[in-house]
């Protein structure tokens, strides 16, 4: 029997959630140029899958939630995945969906054409961002942790040392230093 498919109901809505969020962000992708199409459908479908995570996560504080859990056959061969949402994860994907809810929403705003990276492969960092950190927030293992920690980490990173440092020289230099630590 597929062990995913006999996962509980809210673990599986959750996984379908993320994976629309890596669809919207593929999505991005196919018109990246596009503002309109980036700006006024990704993003708000982001948003609505944000808040369909934000809802999904409230729903671990109802009095007759029980903890729910799904193994599922990726990764290793002898290491599959395994997802946990109880009502701490709940708590903060109530957390990533209402912020993530209010970013998509706010953010579609200020594309403008020509100016910087192209919006679809920034739909695609953002969603990609978003699915990683709701799997963070699942994880019931390690191996999960680590595989779902990988693509947020570098964002994350990236946004503080430019907020943290003026002096590039320093920027630099930490961020090489951060990288080899990591690696």
């Amino acid at each position: 029997m597929n062990e995913l498919a006999a996962a509980s109901p809210m673990v599986t809505a959750v996984l379908g959630l993320v994976t629309t969020w890596l669809l919207v962000g593929g999505l991005g992708l196919v018109r990246p140029n596009q503002i309109g199409w980036i700006a006024h459908v990704l993003f708000p479908l982001g948003a609505l899958v944000a808040l369909g995570v934000a809802v999904v996560g409230a729903t671990t504080w109802l009095p007759t939630f029980v903890t729910q859990q799904a193994v599922f056959p990726l990764g290793l061969p002898d290491l599959p995945f395994h997802v946990r949402l109880d009502a701490l994860s709940g708590f903060f994907l109530v957390l990533l969906g209402s912020a993530g809810t209010g970013i998509s929403i706010f953010s579609a705003g200020y594309f403008r054409a020509g100016e910087g990276t192209a919006p679809g492969l920034l739909c695609l960092q953002y969603h990609v961002f978003l699915a990683s950190m709701a799997m963070v927030m699942l994880a019931d293992d390690a191996y999960l942790f680590m595989v779902a920690w990988e693509p947020a980490m570098p964002p994350l990173r990236s946004y503080l040392q430019r907020w943290i440092f003026i002096d590039p020289r320093c920027f630099n230099d930490l961020r090489f230093s951060s990288s080899r630590a990591g690696a």
